[in-house]
């Protein structure tokens, strides 16, 4: 494997380090949270959307930080979120929430890849702060139905939604009645499944695995000489023996 891309200097370090390796005085090398962090800097923000009853609903991911695990050999990144319900055109849910995802290190000696595997949602959290919107049962209503909104309350929610849903309103009324329920959390817990499918199908194989690049000397000496990955004191450990 070519050393054409590596500067001089690299290329001694590489030298060196192939040396301390065969004479048994190398048996690791660490990656530090601040340097898998360095590999995020191009992920993030992206958008998802949403499958929902009525309306459209969005979740940007803002950002991650990663965080290991060393009990469970597993890396973890803490993602920060915003979460937006529209209907009729109008925002009636946002919120920033904390999505914690987490998965185990796997490495491929025949395609010198780094590969997460067993990915996990481990919590979506609401966090309560100023940017935090749940649009009261009134507020619905008169959006929903302004030109009957007087005769409408005391109505049955179902016969309500009836002139808006157009023979879904079963499925309509269900969803609507968690907003009515005027808890940002009960809002959350709903949609927490539909955020846990959409991340997952959203991350493709490539997007959670990590090939050696030849640039980098340290990568190319673990292509050359590696042999596992495992998270332990609070960094990721690939061993070369």
């Amino acid at each position: 494997m070519t050393t054409s891309s590596l500067t001089l200097n690299n290329r001694i370090k590489l030298f060196i380090a192939q040396w301390m390796v065969k004479l048994g005085r190398l048996t690791h090398d660490d990656f530090t949270k601040a340097e898998l962090q360095a590999l995020l800097s191009d992920v993030f923000p992206y958008v998802f959307s949403l499958d929902i009853p009525i309306g459209t609903g969005t979740v940007n991911v803002l950002e991650g930080n990663i965080t290991f695990d060393n009990e469970n050999n597993r890396i973890g990144i803490q993602c920060l979120a915003s979460l937006k319900v529209e209907i009729a055109k109008t925002t009636v849910y946002r919120a920033h929430v904390v999505i914690a995802l987490s998965a185990q290190p796997h490495y491929d000696v025949s395609a010198k890849t780094l590969y997460l595997t067993k990915l996990s949602t481990d919590a979506i959290t609401l966090v309560n702060d100023d940017y935090a919107l749940l649009r009261d049962t009134q507020f619905l209503l008169t959006k929903l139905f302004p030109k009957h909104v007087n005769t409408l309350f005391g109505a049955p929610l179902k016969s309500a939604l009836s002139l808006f849903t157009a023979g879904t309103s079963d499925v309509a009324s269900n969803y609507l009645q968690v907003y009515l329920s005027g808890s940002k959390q009960a809002v959350l817990d709903y949609h927490k499944p539909k955020i846990d499918l959409a991340i997952k199908t959203h991350l493709t194989q490539q997007d959670l695995s990590h090939t050696m690049r030849h640039e980098h000397w340290r990568e190319l000496l673990f292509s050359r000489l590696g042999k596992s990955v495992r998270v332990e004191d609070n960094v990721l450990r690939f061993y070369l023996v």
